[in-house]
């Protein structure tokens, strides 16, 4: 309803204003208005109160709306229909079908799968139980590659790409991780394909190999014969490279075995 306004009349005592029983009534109607906006015809609403410094809400945890300073421009609050949810900073809940644009996120939790555009899904995600090795990306710099890598607690870490049943992992162009050589000492652990590359006779340890189907590349363009010692050999001691030649080696999980063996290639 509209205000009511008490008539005070003209002058104090002049009888022309309310009479007592009208001003109590007015009184009475705006009383119980205020009252069926904040409760009922009875009783103030608890949920809803006003405190110093703004709007109070007890929703069995209370929370405080506070004053702000006047907005330069107008702002439109937009509140949730019945359906909906209100969300609340640092509060835990379930958000439904929302688009987030330029987010920054630290540390999510993803569980599930991760969908592209038209709803198909891109990335399932399948979590291990007390797992301590992950895959770390790592962007790069002009004119440096990109890394997907394994990293995690343990010392040495496996990278498996995986088909699914017969299906192969296929690589548009590989290359293998390679370190060269120049003096006596141990072949590297973790890469691929060494290259030798001494003036004289080169000596070179082959450890045992970690993973069974490592494989290990040697070619030798030092002028010097490489000779590698691996520590299992299934078929000898020791192999002897000579310059320009390259012989290739795989880990059976026991031994390392050569694979088609070059005849510029010396076993002993």
């Amino acid at each position: 309803m509209a205000r009511q306004v008490i008539d005070i009349g003209s002058a104090a005592n002049d009888g022309t204003g309310d009479t007592l029983r009208q001003a109590a009534q007015k009184i009475n109607e705006t009383l119980l208005e205020l009252y069926l906006k904040f409760g009922d015809s009875d009783n103030l609403s608890p949920v809803i109160s006003f405190v110093t410094g703004g709007i109070e809400f007890n929703l069995g945890t209370k929370f405080l709306l506070t004053t702000l300073a006047p907005p330069t421009t107008d702002q439109t609050i937009l509140l949730d229909d019945a359906t909906g949810t209100i969300t609340l900073n640092e509060a835990s809940q379930t958000l439904l079908q929302k688009t987030i644009t330029l987010p920054v996120i630290n540390s999510p939790t993803i569980g599930g799968t991760i969908s592209d555009s038209n709803s198909n899904e891109m990335i399932i995600l399948n979590p291990t139980g007390s797992a301590v090795n992950e895959f770390t990306f790592t962007n790069a710099a002009t004119g440096n590659p990109p890394t997907l890598g394994a990293t995690g607690t343990d010392t040495n870490i496996n990278l498996n790409l995986i088909g699914k049943g017969a299906g192969s992992v296929q690589l548009g162009k590989a290359a293998f991780s390679a370190i060269e050589i120049t003096s006596d000492g141990a072949a590297s652990a973790t890469a691929s394909y060494i290259i030798c590359n001494k003036g004289s006779a080169l000596a070179l340890s082959l450890a045992d190999g970690t993973t069974t189907g490592e494989f290990k590349i040697f070619t030798n363009k030092g002028a010097g014969t490489a000779t590698i010692t691996p520590t299992s050999f299934a078929q000898g001691s020791s192999f002897a490279i000579p310059q320009y030649a390259a012989a290739q080696a795989i880990w059976d999980g026991t031994d390392w075995y050569l694979l088609g063996v070059d005849s510029d290639i010396a076993i002993s």
